[in-house]
């Protein structure tokens, strides 16, 4: 059997993301406060909030405001049944690194102040244990005993261990609001690219596969945002960091020329992920034919790589209930696995790793069978505007 499928080029009209893609386009912008505060006066659930204050006849109790202090560390004791247990890996992994670690970002103790005079902790047990443990390795120069070293304890006063449960949920996430996947990523490029700051090695990466994938027209975007009804944005921030420079370098490139009119499915990145790391050791090489046939596939027999996703997870369930009697947990590979065993099944030549196509070597039986005809008469006649 011979490939047949022919990928029909689609008009290309220029994306509006390359000039309003917000990667690009911080400014370094710095506001007043006051900027703040007419937004607010202007925004119709902030004006409903401020008149059911006035309502409910309720003011602010400004002696209810944290204070700060500078106190001992051995002041501080730690509610065992408020916060969580110590992460010692925590504290060495994440906080302490030497290339990372910075004084500079820690926060203060976060702690109830009881009418005894005890300081009880309410937040940040980490950041405490792990200044206090590198004074103890002699680390802080001319600190020795960490118990009498002075830190910032942001303080409210109140005998209530409820007060401190609740105050724990609010600054580990209830009642805050979270920087989302995509925030924590543009902070990292805009260090980058703003401030020129690239001591991080880690910003530093960050910001050269946003700069891959912008080069390709292809844009992260934060979820919900304006900006995924336009082409070449995804929203898959984790994925999208999880892969290699080359594999975001392929994908983005594959979809600009071949689906460039279109969203990104996450299900490319997890295609092309696979595809770099299994060719490789196989001694397979992506070649352009298979790309181009692979884009022929999915432009023929689906009409998107969202409606092959789809097929996809309907494909697994008909399979593993088949398989093992009950519908297993979805698994990301099968993109890939699924995608070049209907490459084989109609016909595909180029070398493709037995690893990919031998995991569930009969995956591919359980699409459609108005897809499967097309393959057994390899006959198709596909027209697109």
């Amino acid at each position: 059997m011979t490939f047949t499928l022919k990928y029909e080029a689609v008009r290309r009209i220029p994306n509006p993301m390359v000039k309003i893609n917000p990667m690009k386009n911080g400014t370094g912008k710095i506001v007043n406060l006051q900027d703040r505060v007419d937004k607010l006066n202007k925004n119709a659930a902030w004006k409903k909030t401020k008149k059911n204050w006035v309502e409910a006849g309720k003011t602010v109790d400004v002696a209810r405001i944290p204070k700060f202090i500078l106190e001992e560390l051995g002041l501080l004791n730690i509610a065992e049944d408020v916060q969580r247990e110590l992460d010692e890996k925590h504290c060495a992994n994440r906080i302490a690194p030497v290339e990372v670690f910075d004084p500079a970002l820690m926060q203060p103790a976060l702690c109830i102040k009881t009418s005894k005079g005890e300081y009880i902790s309410i937040n940040s047990q980490h950041t405490v244990s792990t200044i206090a443990g590198l004074i103890d390795a002699g680390l802080v120069p001319g600190v020795t005993d960490w118990r009498k070293f002075k830190f910032p304890f942001y303080y409210v006063e109140t005998d209530s261990l409820a007060f401190a449960r609740r105050a724990f949920g609010v600054f580990n996430g209830k009642g805050s609001k979270k920087q989302s996947q995509y925030m924590q990523l543009r902070n990292a490029v805009y260090i980058v690219r703003i401030d020129k700051e690239t001591s991080d090695p880690d910003e530093v990466a960050k910001e050269r596969k946003v700069s891959i994938a912008e080069k390709h027209e292809c844009f992260p975007v934060e979820l919900n945002s304006d900006f995924v009804k336009y082409p070449g944005t995804f929203t898959n921030i984790s994925t999208f960091e999880g892969l290699t420079d080359d594999e975001i370098d392929m994908s983005c490139a594959w979809h600009n020329k071949y689906f460039h009119y279109e969203g990104i499915h996450v299900s490319l990145f997890f295609i092309y992920r696979d595809v770099v790391r299994k060719f490789k050791p196989a001694k397979c090489k992506v070649t352009p034919q298979l790309e181009e046939e692979l884009a022929a596939l999915i432009q023929n027999l689906f009409g998107s790589l969202s409606q092959f996703a789809e097929s996809c997870k309907k494909v697994w369930r008909l399979y593993t209930d088949a398989k093992f009697g009950y519908e297993d947990d979805w698994n990301d590979d099968i993109y890939a696995e699924a995608l070049l065993q209907l490459y084989r099944k109609f016909g595909g030549e180029e070398k493709i790793p037995k690893a990919i196509l031998d995991t569930h070597d009969d995956l591919v039986e359980f699409f459609d069978d108005d897809i499967l005809n097309l393959s057994d008469n390899n006959v198709l006649s596909v027209s697109n505007n």
